[in-house]
């Protein structure tokens, strides 16, 4: 009688010992997995939610996330949208508790930057166009999204893009833009 009850608390000190291991093995299975996670993989599980960007050039964005891309994201915040540029974040808050879910979407992987821009140059959209230092780099309708720049055509915001409106053409590297805005 006495082995067995001996024997019967060895078995359950080993099941509990092997039990903690298993735990310690999901565990540090998961933290594995999440540190293959990239941000804009996080931020795909985040489609619809309120977020809050600081651009490196002091800017606060608030809106609803609307799209992400590859390497940029984009808001709502009432008829306008922002284009946001990776090189430009500072830093992203996710506004209340919402359990990240992350998305690999193959498509979506696809939306480069540059295909983002090639929509505004198409529609014709009038934006406003921010450097990472947060200078205003200006305002106007875009005429090209070239490989590593932007063609930018000056005139004020509230103005189409006519000859007599257009003051001048700017020429933006890509790496200098931080975030654009458009009204929808």
């Amino acid at each position: 009688m006495r082995w067995e009850s001996l024997f019967a608390d060895l078995e359950s000190q080993l099941n509990a010992v092997r039990a903690r291991e298993r735990t310690v093995e999901i565990q540090e299975m998961v933290r594995i997995e999440r540190s293959q996670l990239r941000l804009w993989d996080h931020l795909a599980g985040q489609l619809g939610t309120e977020l809050i960007v600081d651009l490196l050039g002091g800017h606060r964005l608030r809106g609803m996330l609307q799209h992400v891309g590859v390497n940029w994201l984009s808001l709502r915040e009432g008829p306008a949208e922002y284009l946001v540029v990776d090189a430009g974040i500072r830093s992203l808050e996710i506004a209340g508790h919402r359990a990240a879910v992350a998305e690999e979407s193959t498509v979506r992987r696809r939306v480069s930057l540059g295909a983002a821009l090639r929509s505004l140059v198409r529609d014709r959209a009038r934006v406003t166009v921010w450097a990472v230092d947060g200078a205003l780099l200006g305002t106007g309708t875009l005429d090209h999204a070239g490989a590593d720049h932007l063609r930018l055509a000056l005139h004020p915001v509230d103005g189409y893009r006519r000859e007599a409106e257009v003051r001048s053409v700017a020429l933006l590297p890509l790496v200098s833009v931080a975030a654009l805005r458009h009204e929808t």
